[in-house]
């Protein structure tokens, strides 16, 4: 039975509806103060065994959750706040962490059946993305099965997953866990785990055992346990009687390519050397052979107990859903962002009104101005203002086109941005991808230049949109700077007036400053970037700081006063697109 009723308050909380009850702690939803809906784990603090305490003195769950929350990953719940309230003469500890909509693993088998191999691997590789984030803390989750994850379905049918659960997160374990262990999924439990040795590799075991679940709709090696799994010493035999038998990968409803039993196999080994090494090096086996069509939030940190690290191969390359605060994320800079939304926005947007009127398709734009203009904030806010699926690649971690895979990449990305279309391709510094190889700047066409001019041309016929930044457009390919592939050309100034108040502000506010005159600062800064005016301001606070100051508007007046901008826009860059 529930021990809080719906209404009672805990803390600044009021409980909303019970959902279930575990070992150590009972969960609910409840609203905050903001009435905001949250999830919320009470603990009776008399039940929970000594070892199961953080220094004998907090859950800990709570403690662990509170070190993850340094970071945020969105495929990981969020904590959100935490205390201590009595009711009658018993304590209870409660978490709260982010309420998230959506419908859990299980229940979406249940309801829908088995995934299809490309949906179970993106929600896999969302998996993976979530571990590794909590690896590269020290920690291991220990716990990963389809009742731990919530699926929320984005309006694009992108999917979702958040590990919800962090019920059973400890540091590496080899002898007696810190978490109850009669309540963890039998069939997703790696066999060392059951000697109580839990460390990366039986997380790598138990998402292996889930990708398996996502594409066969049960268990790897699932049998029925009857009454077994009353009996601590019956379970462990049950189940390494049942992988003693050939794992199943193929049924009569079911058809994998080889590629994917291997991978299955891998992660499935029973044996932890056999397994993936890390959470990276399981998402980069799957992306290898699907990416970057299933791409989504690939893992970059390597296991926590990982002494062999692999090497990079190549930028990680991620695809993501547009949602955000879009051209709000821009300050001022209104002429430029309203000539992106009329010209290039609105027919995307307004598909019906494009036909309408016969507006006519973009391909590719191109972001241009001198560096610490704000050229990439202006490229990720535009796919957030936009709303499509999109990806952004960054040209000096990505190569250039005569560097040997770079092509394949390349095209690997317009291919799954075809799958995925409406998409748009985002490159970052794009004279770095497409150098102009002849040094006295003539037209020269390359193989390797056609085959990227044979991706962008008329891409938009695939919905694709392309939308480049560069610092020197000069030293960009011109094979690919014609109408077709880049059909707008918008130059990036320096931060206006507003940027330039808005950076001050957002530099000084957490510093001791007497009350400044922003506009002054930013009348002061004209044609400085954004680099300028952070130097700007951290000279200031060392004079300030040498004299045991405030910051002033005088300390920073006179280090405006001989500051001159890096780079000036009143010249601008050369450039011909034709």
């Amino acid at each position: 039975m529930q021990t809080f009723k719906k209404g009672e308050k805990i803390g600044k909380y009021v409980i909303n509806s019970f959902i279930k009850k575990g070992i150590v702690a009972e969960s609910y939803t409840v609203l905050g103060p903001d009435d905001m809906m949250y999830f919320m784990k009470v603990y009776d603090f008399r039940s929970i065994p000594r070892e199961q305490l953080f220094e004998g003195k907090e859950v800990y769950e709570i403690q662990l959750c509170k070190e993850l929350n340094k970071e945020e990953n969105a495929n990981v719940v969020r904590y959100v706040d935490n205390g201590e309230v009595k009711k009658g003469n018993a304590s209870y500890h409660y978490l709260v962490t982010e309420f998230y909509r959506g419908v859990l693993l299980t229940e979406a088998i249940n309801q829908d059946g088995r995934f299809d191999l490309e949906d179970a691997v993106q929600i896999t590789l969302c998996v993976l993305s979530g571990l590794a984030f909590i690896h590269s803390c020290a920690l291991i989750h220990n716990d990963i099965h389809p009742s731990n994850i919530i699926l929320q379905e984005l309006e694009d049918g992108m999917l979702m997953p958040t590990i919800i659960d962090l019920g059973h997160i400890s540091y590496m374990v080899k002898g007696r866990p810190t978490f109850p262990v009669e309540d963890l999924m039998p069939f997703f439990r790696a066999p060392e785990t059951f000697r109580s040795v839990y460390t990366v590799k039986s997380d790598i075991f138990s998402t292996g055992a889930l990708l398996y679940y996502l594409i066969f709709g049960k268990s790897p090696w699932e049998v029925d346990l009857g009454d077994k799994a009353l009996d601590k010493l019956a379970l462990k035999l049950a189940i390494r009687k049942a992988r003693s038998r050939k794992l199943v990968l193929e049924t009569d409803e079911v058809k994998i390519p080889d590629y994917m039993k291997a991978i299955l196999l891998k992660a499935l080994a029973l044996k932890p050397d056999d397994r993936f090494a890390s959470a990276a090096e399981f998402a980069q086996a799957l992306l290898q052979q699907l990416m970057p069509q299933l791409a989504e939030e690939t893992p970059e940190q390597p296991a926590a107990d990982s002494n062999d690290n692999q090497e990079n191969n190549g930028p990680v390359i991620t695809f993501r859903k547009g949602s955000g605060s879009g051209f709000d994320n821009v300050t001022g800079r209104d002429e430029l962002k309203e000539q992106l939304r009329k010209e290039v926005l609105f027919a995307l947007q307004n598909p019906e009104k494009a036909k309408q009127y016969r507006l006519p398709a973009i391909n590719g734009v191109l972001l241009y101005g001198p560096p610490g203009c704000g050229k990439s904030l202006v490229l990720n806010s535009f796919a957030e203002e936009l709303g499509f699926n999109y990806t952004i690649i960054r040209g000096p971690e990505m190569g250039h086109i005569y560097q040997e895979g770079v092509l394949d990449n390349l095209q690997r990305v317009f291919d799954a941005a075809e799958i995925k279309a409406p998409f748009v391709i985002c490159i970052d510094e794009l004279e770095f991808l497409a150098p102009n190889p002849n040094a006295e700047g003539e037209e020269n066409v390359t193989p390797q230049i056609s085959a990227l001019y044979g991706m962008m041309n008329e891409c938009s016929k695939k919905g694709i949109l392309v939308v480049a930044t560069t610092n020197r457009p000069d030293l960009i390919d011109q094979s690919i700077m014609r109408i077709g592939c880049f059909d707008r050309v918008f130059f990036v100034p320096q931060p206006d007036f507003e940027a330039r108040k808005d950076i001050f502000m957002d530099h000084l506010k957490d510093r001791p400053c007497e009350e400044l005159d922003f506009d002054e600062l930013a009348k002061m800064s004209d044609d400085f970037n954004a680099g300028d005016i952070t130097e700007a301001v951290n000279e200031a606070a060392m004079t300030a700081a040498y004299n045991d100051v405030p910051i002033s508007q005088k300390i920073l007046v006179d280090v405006l006063k001989y500051k001159n901008p890096t780079y000036s826009t009143k010249t601008r860059i050369g450039f011909n697109k034709n």
